[in-house]
């Protein structure tokens, strides 16, 4: 499903997208040099970052976030999508992961999965990255499940540690 702002729900994803957007610069897409993860601290837990390997295609975790680590019970970071141990996740992942590269434009979707025979939806944002403007060598993903209690707060956990308030895209 292609992207647009007014069908993400997620606040943080909504921002995530937004800023996104905004380091684009009249460019079909940012880098990951155009990328400071302090920018978008209020979703780091939340983050996937994957490295697009070529000659075979491959992809590889760059980040794993922690809160998602947490959540799947397993940290991924540095390692393989095709060795994520759950098979219709990997299966799901790796699809989205080459039509990313194929299509070239940011995706969203809602879905759910199954961790511990229990399932869990999620929305998720996924935006490509082009360190030379033309082929996609990264992949920035966002993902929020729907049943944790912050998902919808209008302000992230740091906020609620006086530290940061997070503006919500008009």
């Amino acid at each position: 499903m292609e992207c647009d702002l007014e069908d993400i729900e997620t606040p943080y994803l909504r921002r995530l997208f937004a800023y996104w957007q905004d380091k684009r610069r009249g460019q079909d897409f940012p880098s990951r040099r155009d990328l400071d993860p302090r920018e978008f601290a209020f979703a780091l837990g939340h983050v996937l970052l994957i490295d697009v390997l070529e000659r075979p295609q491959r992809f590889r975790f760059r980040l794993h976030g922690s809160v998602l680590s947490f959540r799947a019970r397993y940290d991924m970071t540095g390692r393989m999508v095709d060795e994520l141990p759950d098979e219709e996740n990997r299966a799901v992942l790796l699809q989205r992961c080459r039509d990313l590269v194929r299509t070239r434009r940011p995706c969203f979707a809602r879905s759910q999965r199954t961790v511990d025979g229990t399932a869990y939806g999620y929305e998720v944002v996924w935006l490509p990255l082009s360190s030379d403007g033309e082929q996609i060598d990264m992949l920035l993903g966002g993902l929020a499940y729907f049943d944790d209690p912050m998902r919808m707060a209008r302000t992230t956990p740091h906020a609620a540690a006086g530290k940061e308030r997070v503006p919500l895209p008009a």
